[in-house]
């Protein structure tokens, strides 16, 4: 979960910060990027549900887990399986179901990492971008832009993502790990007027009765 949670990190910092320092990257591809930063950027909060496909090529296995992430601003909540992952920028709380645990973690802002709340800005800052064709998904004509990580430590060596062309937000993304596992994510719903109160952000333990709290924070 712990890789899960950093790929859906990148989900939401993918734009914005200033332009990537490499030429090697696509005008073309920038400029729709641009257009889904000024898109994601006018929104004050956002619910979008989502489905996580892995393949693991070496064990021939494929798993698929329904999911949902909230975002407003730098806050998130992902729900994903037996997980809740919570962020109100200080503090992530870590919501085991199947035991009724809560782990609580110091909120470490790691522009690296990918997470929900940069997924929208990290392309400026930590890869090589390209244009890649067009596909349709859905009713839905998509552009296809292919991300690499400039920095050639990362776990994976690709990201690549679709975009509606019209709406101006992301589609897919597909996660090329080194290992040769991709995970995929497909957004089946999004709300961008999802009116969520700051308090959504913070885990309620009342609401959760006999769970066992395990503060880690310094």
């Amino acid at each position: 979960m712990v890789y899960l949670f950093s790929i859906l990190t990148f989900f939401l910092s993918l734009f914005g910060g200033p332009p990537a320092k490499s030429t090697d990257n696509d005008p073309k591809a920038k400029t729709i990027l641009d257009a889904v930063s000024k898109t994601y950027k006018g929104f004050s909060s956002i619910k979008a549900t989502i489905t996580l496909v892995t393949e693991n090529k070496q064990q021939n296995k494929t798993t698929t887990q329904n999911g949902t992430v909230y975002l407003k601003g730098e806050n998130y909540k992902i729900v994903m399986g037996k997980q809740e992952i919570i962020c109100d920028k200080k503090s992530v709380w870590t919501y085991l179901k199947d035991i009724n645990e809560v782990q609580i973690n110091d909120y470490e802002a790691n522009k690296e990492d990918i997470t929900p709340s940069n997924m929208f800005t990290i392309y400026q800052n930590d890869f090589n971008y390209m244009l890649n064709g067009e596909e349709w998904i859905d009713k839905s004509n998509c552009s296809i832009i292919d991300l690499k990580p400039i920095d050639t430590d990362k776990p994976f060596f690709k990201v690549r993502i679709w975009i509606d062309k019209d709406a101006k937000y992301i589609k897919r993304m597909k996660v090329f790990d080194k290992n040769g596992t991709l995970y995929t994510y497909n957004v089946i719903t999004f709300n961008p007027k999802a009116n969520l109160d700051d308090s959504f952000f913070k885990f309620d333990a009342a609401k959760h009765p006999g769970v066992h709290i395990e503060d880690l924070r310094m």
